[in-house]
């Protein structure tokens, strides 16, 4: 029997809608199957996974588990502090503030923690300090923070990460220390009596850096080279002890000049500011590495704009209030946050939440401020391209929000939180790249 010649035309045209239809079918990544994986991937079986994928352009949620449900976020708390500083905070951040008396110039502090600091040094302090011609005094405004946040790992001094929260940071609160094990020699900055420094008899199989708690008594251990080593030096940051007496001893030989200090003094109403960095420098400084010292002096910088007295906790009272009142973002219920850097387990936000701040902020903006996949931060190693987000971490607890741009164009807003798991975090991340790739070419 001959087939029509129309008949084998239009079957031919079905066969190819139906291989379509197979391949959209095999590209689509179905709700289903999104959680699906959120129970089954590598690392996810114990853990607690919080999701929500969430498209602007058509105000909907695609998919979400335990969305509503409160979790440790980590840094990711980086992003309310960045919403508060972008707030409150002026496009081009002071560096202190003072009033001039005649012969005397009186300065305090903003909170402002760039002045010499060993990633991004600013030497804007140094030399407006070096350049005038009246007698310093140095007034120590009222902070209600302790050197530490509350939540806080009491080992956290000993790590890079853990600089100590302060009223005029000084060379970002740490000392670079540069160490040649094939000569068994070291160099600092800065250069300063009271840090001491012992070398350890012992050779390890890295350079180390180790300081005591309460004390600035550091100890240098050199490691063992092999043939094959071609890096005989290292470069480490690590926390000194702040006091007052310090920072105007390091201000003093940093500026070259004679600087007192005073305490009864009063901020007044009328004063001059010093201009340091734009904001946007410091948030995308604060954002892309993941600092916490920067987190920290932001929300006290924030305090400091309504207030004489420099306090964490204000600033981020000030922040929700302003939240809950004028509705920067949609918040049934207020914030559980503690901290500017997410070191706090006392921390807890909904998925939702970080959602909805997401949501609220400049998509383009966020895009230049934010790590990006495989480019910038610390995301540098990781995912998509097409992925901004920050991460966060603590022992057993990872979490990444942020925006990612899919193959057919969207752009969609996802919080991903990994709770309590036992597995490597990077075994977290992996699963975490599966999703959002499937995501990405899914959608």
């Amino acid at each position: 029997m001959k087939w029509p010649s129309f008949m084998i035309k239009r079957g031919f045209l079905i066969s190819l809608l139906c291989l379509y239809c197979i391949g959209l079918n095999a590209q689509r990544y179905p709700k289903k199957k999104i959680l699906k994986d959120l129970k089954e991937l590598p690392g996810f079986e114990n853990a607690f996974i919080g999701f929500t994928l969430y498209d602007p352009i058509k105000d909907k949620v695609i998919a979400e588990q335990y969305a509503d449900q409160y979790m440790t976020p980590a840094s990711v708390t980086k992003l309310f502090t960045y919403e508060a500083g972008k707030s409150y905070l002026p496009d081009t951040l002071p560096a202190l503030e003072y009033v001039i008396k005649g012969d005397s110039l009186i300065f305090w502090s903003t909170g402002y923690p760039l002045t010499l600091h060993p990633g991004h040094p600013d030497s804007t302090v140094i030399d407006f300090l070096a350049e005038s011609n009246k007698n310093l005094f140095y007034w120590p405004r009222p902070i209600e923070d302790e050197r530490f946040g509350p939540g806080w790992g009491w080992d956290d001094y000993a790590g890079y990460y853990g600089a100590e929260k302060s009223l005029f940071p000084i060379y970002g609160n740490s000392i670079e220390v540069i160490i040649d094990s094939e000569n068994r020699t070291y160099s600092t900055s800065p250069i300063y009596t009271g840090l001491r420094f012992t070398q350890s008899d012992s050779i390890g199989k890295r350079a180390k850096v180790s300081r005591d708690e309460f004390w600035n008594e550091f100890e240098i251990q050199y490691k063992e080279l092999q043939d094959s080593d071609s890096i005989t030096t290292d470069t480490l940051v690590r926390p000194f002890r702040y006091s007052n007496q310090l920072f105007l001893d390091l201000l003093g030989k940093a500026s070259n000049k004679k600087i007192r200090h005073i305490n009864d003094f009063e901020r007044p109403n009328q004063f001059k500011t010093l201009n340091g960095v734009p904001s946007d420098s410091l948030y995308k400084w604060m954002l892309q590495p993941s600092d916490n010292l920067f987190a920290e002096q932001i929300l006290m910088m924030v305090s400091g704009t309504l207030s004489d007295t420099l306090s964490t906790g204000r600033g981020i009272l000030q922040d929700v209030g302003e939240v809950i009142t004028h509705s920067h973002f949609t918040l049934k219920e207020k914030l559980i946050w503690k901290d500017g850097s997410g070191l706090s387990r006392y921390n807890m936000f909904k998925p939702n939440e970080i959602k909805d701040l997401l949501k609220s902020l400049d998509l383009n903006k966020m895009t230049e401020l934010l790590p990006q996949g495989q480019k910038s931060g610390t995301l540098d190693e990781w995912y998509s391209p097409n992925v901004y987000a920050k991460t966060g971490t603590l022992s057993n607890n990872h979490s990444l929000a942020g925006y990612l741009r899919t193959d057919k164009g969207k752009t969609l807003i996802f919080v991903l939180m990994a709770n309590h798991y036992t597995a490597s975090t990077t075994t977290i991340r992996e699963s975490f790249g599966i999703i959002l790739e499937k995501i990405i070419k899914g959608f």
